[in-house]
């Protein structure tokens, strides 16, 4: 209450991009107290634990990329309620992103619009700054093709596993490989040919075998959903993040001039809902018994977690309904989803995939 009575009042009379810098500096010079409070922001129960991909979580609760882009929170989000986190998207150059103004807010839909374009400090600071950190949960990197037009083909593929290279020695529990960036000049990696040889080309890699997870957009038609399933069978990835942000815009509740005057982004939050449950459910069918499915895209309460965990998630990811609902929410989603399980008397292994 204390969040959505006083402190987001504040945080909107600013614009999104600059609420979010401060947020993540609070996030980062609070460090050393977060501990202290963490009882304050975490659940506590063993019912909830899961095992996802060999990675052992404390709750199936995460925080999505694009949140922490450089790692800087990585010693403090265990202290928060999450039960794993994933940083990035990372690429192999810094970048600045795309102009300002690039995220807006849609306060009537609970939702977001940003364009930000994978600003980020790029893979070699990144790297330089984990190798030296002590992570407070089981964290991912998410990494993309650097966002730049010129970068295409054969270059686009070793732009990737440059990034991959500088990464896969560290202290991390999963990588993610993303293919589904709508705010970008290439958009959705629609070529599955460079992905396949990407996949292909980490399989062979002889160095430590992280869980690879690839993202796919809500927007993906069925066939390219398909074919990268059958892409991450064939190469042994561990799991399907379903999904991202979406160009639709279908039933908002925002006018629509003042969508006009935003102009072109990802959209997330509440209205993502049901692309991305139906995203979960397509994969679940195509996915293999071994892959598991994160559910990513307008998750803000414990029963939007059961919704997915019932179509086949085996954990879910926040990202924007913590703008509208505050840091409690990992806590309040685990407790919910406590909750559920025991009314429905069953666990959450077993409520995987129940209503797929």
């Amino acid at each position: 209450m204390l969040y959505q009575g006083l402190l987001r009042p504040l945080f909107f009379k600013l614009d999104c991009e600059t609420a979010h810098h401060l947020a993540h500096l609070a996030g980062v010079l609070a460090g050393p107290v977060w501990p202290v409070l963490s009882g304050f922001f975490t659940y506590s129960g063993d019912d909830l634990k899961q095992n996802l991909a060999g990675v052992e979580l404390a709750n199936p609760v995460g925080l999505a990329a694009g949140f922490d882009k450089n790692g800087l929170l990585a010693p403090s989000l265990g202290s928060l309620g999450f039960g794993f986190a994933e940083i990035g998207s990372v690429t192999a150059r810094a970048s600045k992103g795309n102009p300002k103004p690039r995220c807006f807010r849609l306060p009537a839909d609970e939702a977001l619009i940003n364009r930000m374009g994978l600003n980020g400090d790029g893979a070699d600071v990144v790297a330089a700054r984990l190798v030296r950190c002590r992570f407070s949960l089981p964290l991912g990197i998410n990494i993309a093709k650097t966002n730049d037009p010129d970068i295409q083909g054969d270059a686009a593929v070793e732009d990737i596993l440059y990034t991959y290279r500088q990464v896969r020695d560290l202290p991390v529990s999963f990588l993610t490989i993303n293919t589904s960036c709508p705010n970008t000049t290439d958009g959705i990696m629609e070529e599955t040919r460079e992905l396949a040889i990407i996949l292909h080309e980490i399989a062979k890699d002889s160095g430590r075998r992280l869980p690879v997870f690839v993202k796919l957009s809500p927007d993906s038609t069925p066939q390219l959903i398909e074919d990268i399933v059958a892409c991450a069978s064939e190469t042994g990835v561990a799991g399907l993040i379903c999904g991202n942000t979406t160009v639709s815009r279908a039933g908002l509740i925002t006018d629509g001039a003042a969508l006009s005057r935003i102009g072109n982004g990802g959209l997330s939050g509440r209205p993502l809902k049901p692309l991305a449950l139906a995203l979960v459910r397509a994969v679940f069918k195509l996915k293999t018994a071994e892959q598991v499915i994160v559910a990513c895209g307008g998750i803000s309460s414990g029963d939007d977690a059961y919704d997915f965990v019932r179509a086949g998630a085996n954990a879910v990811q926040l990202y924007t309904g913590l703008v509208y609902q505050g840091p409690t929410l990992p806590r309040d989603i685990n407790s919910q989803l406590s909750r559920l399980l025991k009314r429905d008397k069953i666990t959450l292994q077993e409520a995987v995939g129940i209503s797929a």
